[in-house]
């Protein structure tokens, strides 16, 4: 490995010790990872596990605590707590991670990022753009000379959450109806839409680590597979070893959108909670792949910052962990602000023809990824989009937990006329019925797969039908 594991360094426990004040805790947990990766002593697995986690939980911490703040040593600590847990839980040998460089690092960028970035200029003909986004689209994701769309719908597990989000319904001083799925509740949610001809489901659960631990979703995944479900989830970020436990329980991918990479609007955006953490989420991601995820969701929330250099960022992000896990499938989302919670402004707008740029310009740098568009949009748009880039359409979505019950295709409310037309809108109805955001599109799955075939599309159900590799919906948090 060539680190301070294998070499010790009394600089670096000195310097650990000068710098922290949990130091006497600490570096015995260091020493210990030590001896057991050189095999001067033996640990049983589950042992290692353990201390993987509490190793993973302190490189966090410390990334949190010295942010804007870092030095060579900071970042050498890092990588040796990232290295020392990725050899006590067995994982394949890699590189140290270096995600922030990434996405920041324009000397990495390739011909095909920066034609998509050129695609945003006013001044390049629209029309020019949307037809090499769709002949793309159509070389990679046609079966038999028609173009598959992938159907899916978001399941909503609980809407009890501990982080301060100034954009989301769920935010935890919002005083909206919550509520959280029981096993049976969730089982009977995904029959409903299995009865509307939903195969694949998204579970989606507000971050209340009391209620929606890693244990009540492998059980929720195992239940739905049982049922003959496939599901992916999107959850707060979670640790390797979370990751792992639910890819064992059958969950066949990940989403995980940062928001935004504008690190000091993030912090602004995300004032309290557990979503504070940065880096924590930036390398989410990561560690789901080495968990065994197989398929990864990326998005940025449009509104939140310059949507230009947000799509950069993201474009960076994918494919160096493109290039980091080349087995898994990468997907991206695109959701945009159209109302807020009240006293939230969202500071960036996002027109409907930049909004169309911005997918073409994700179809231009990525050929082959999976583009998803929610029932946030509205139907006129999303049927443009799906004839020019899209690959995978949310179907009579709800965004309320419960909220398939009696025949209700999206209980999250409708989003008038004035609030398609801007942002943060008066319109409240979804706050009221205890929604995260509002839906536009309110056409059943069997009216959106009419559409489909009446346009020419082959409507799949089934992750993996018709195409070579499966896919994994994101969902339009």
């Amino acid at each position: 490995m060539g680190t301070l594991l294998e070499q010790p360094s009394d600089c670096l426990a000195e310097w650990v010790i000068a710098t922290d004040g949990h130091a006497a805790r600490r570096l015995p947990l260091l020493e210990m990872a030590r001896r057991i990766i050189s095999g001067v002593i033996e640990a049983e697995p589950q042992a290692r596990r353990v201390l993987a986690i509490r190793l993973e939980r302190w490189r966090y911490q410390h990334l949190d605590l010295r942010r804007g703040e870092a030095n060579c040593m900071d970042l050498r600590l890092a990588e040796v707590l990232d290295l020392a847990t990725n050899r006590l839980l067995g994982l394949a040998e890699r590189p140290p991670r270096w995600t922030r460089e990434a996405i920041s690092h324009t000397g990495i960028d390739w011909p095909e990022l920066h034609e998509a970035l050129a695609a945003l200029d006013a001044r390049m003909p629209l029309d020019q753009v949307t037809a090499k986004a769709a002949a793309l689209t159509a070389a990679h994701f046609s079966i038999g000379g028609r173009r598959r769309m992938f159907l899916y719908a978001p399941l909503y597990l609980s809407s009890h959450c501990v982080n301060y989000c100034v954009y989301c319904g769920f935010r935890f001083p919002n005083a909206i109806p919550r509520r959280h799925l029981s096993i049976e509740e969730a089982v009977h949610q995904a029959e409903i839409l299995g009865q509307r001809g939903i195969r694949h489901i998204l579970l989606v659960a507000g971050d209340y680590p009391r209620l929606t631990n890693v244990g009540y979703l492998s059980q929720v995944v195992r239940r739905l597979a049982d049922c003959g479900f496939s599901t992916a989830v999107e959850i707060a970020p979670q640790g390797t070893l979370a990751y792992a436990e639910l890819a064992a329980a059958g969950a066949c991918g990940v989403t995980l959108y940062q928001e935004t990479y504008n690190e000091q609007l993030y912090a602004i955006y995300h004032p309290r909670g557990t979503k504070c953490s940065y880096d924590w989420r930036l390398e989410g991601l990561e560690r789901a792949a080495e968990g065994g995820m197989q398929r990864l969701g990326f998005g940025i929330l449009l509104g939140l910052a310059d949507p230009r250099e947000d799509l950069a960022a993201m474009m960076r992000h994918a494919r160096y962990v493109a290039r980091r896990f080349p087995h898994c499938t990468i997907a991206f989302s695109l959701p945009r602000i159209y109302e807020a919670p009240a006293g939230f402004q969202p500071p960036f707008a996002i027109s409907d023809e930049l909004f169309v740029r911005l997918y073409c310009a994700l179809r231009i740098a990525f050929p082959k990824a999976e583009l998803v568009l929610s029932t946030r949009e509205p139907a006129e748009l999303r049927n443009r989009l799906a004839r020019i880039c899209i690959t995978q359409l949310s179907a009579g979505s709800s965004t309320v937990p419960g909220g398939y019950e009696n025949g209700e295709a999206a209980a999250s409310g409708v989003v008038g006329p004035a609030a398609a037309a801007g942002f943060a809108s008066t319109c409240g109805g979804w706050e009221q019925r205890g929604g995260q955001f509002p839906v536009c599109d309110n056409r059943s799955p069997a009216e959106v797969a009419a559409w489909l075939t009446d346009n020419g599309f082959q409507p799949v159900w089934t992750p993996g039908a018709g195409t070579p590799t499966a896919v994994v919906p994101t969902n339009p948090q």
